[in-house]
């Protein structure tokens, strides 16, 4: 068994520090706090968990890329760029955390803006793990079948029918268990996988916009404006500045 890093926490003062206190111990729940630069300043023993670290001290004062596999840091980063950038929280993001000896969970993530007594901007975070498990339940790999075809073919058309397939299931139940798990429906989740990967590309690269139209399965660069303006507030030029500047200024 690996040594835990229990504190005991003062009174919170802080509804931030109330998250912590009171999730410090909960398995599946992954709390962080990190300041504009993207340093940790506060995490619970959960997310010490799913390091490759032993203590919160060797958690604190990391950034994503020291702890995490390139791609998958690369990701969590562009996140809190664009939260920093436009102050919209992103709420039951699905993502991929690894835990310590690298293999990968299914986790659904918050992001919100918080402020430290300071006054300084925090992103604070947190991942509950998703009821996508490789075993139990037929029904929770079959919308874990359906989540990963999503996921790995999201730039290619895709159909309800497509994902019911997949997932062993009607169309009518992979609604059903989609919107209890992720609280989408199956078509809603397609597009919003497509809007997140070309959000990832704005933040992270200087492919044309109409080349990241093409590579995230849109028809043309219009489209992907009018989809993404719907999903995230801005259009995909707005959301590429705002986000270099986040970068800039961080």
């Amino acid at each position: 068994n690996r040594p835990t890093s229990v504190r005991h926490w003062p009174m919170a003062t802080s509804p931030t520090q109330l998250l912590l206190s009171l999730f410090e111990s909960v398995p599946h729940v992954m709390i962080c706090v990190k300041d504009a630069d993207g340093r940790y300043l506060e995490v619970n023993e959960a997310f010490v968990r799913r390091t490759n670290r032993r203590h919160t001290r060797d958690v604190v004062g990391c950034r994503a890329a020291d702890l995490f596999p390139p791609e998958l840091a690369a990701s969590y980063e562009a996140q809190d760029r664009t939260l920093l950038a436009t102050g919209r929280p992103s709420r039951n993001q699905l993502e991929i955390i690894t835990d310590g000896a690298g293999q990968p969970h299914w986790y659904l993530s918050t992001k919100v803006l918080g402020e430290s007594a300071a006054g300084d901007r925090q992103v604070v975070a947190v991942s509950i793990e998703a009821q996508l498990a490789r075993g139990g339940s037929a029904r929770a790999g079959g919308l874990r079948a359906a989540v990963e075809l999503v996921r790995r073919d999201f730039a290619r058309p895709l159909r309800v029918d497509d994902l019911a397939r997949v997932a062993g299931m009607s169309n009518d139940q992979l609604e059903r268990s989609m919107q209890r798990v992720l609280a989408t429906s199956p078509k809603q989740y397609v597009l919003r996988t497509r809007a997140e990967h070309a959000a990832f590309l704005l933040a992270t690269t200087d492919v044309s916009i109409p080349e990241i139209a093409a590579s995230c399965g849109y028809f043309d660069q219009s489209q992907l404006t009018r989809q993404f303006r719907a999903l995230v507030g801005l259009t995909p030029g707005r959301y590429r500045a705002l986000s270099t500047q986040a970068a800039a200024g961080s």
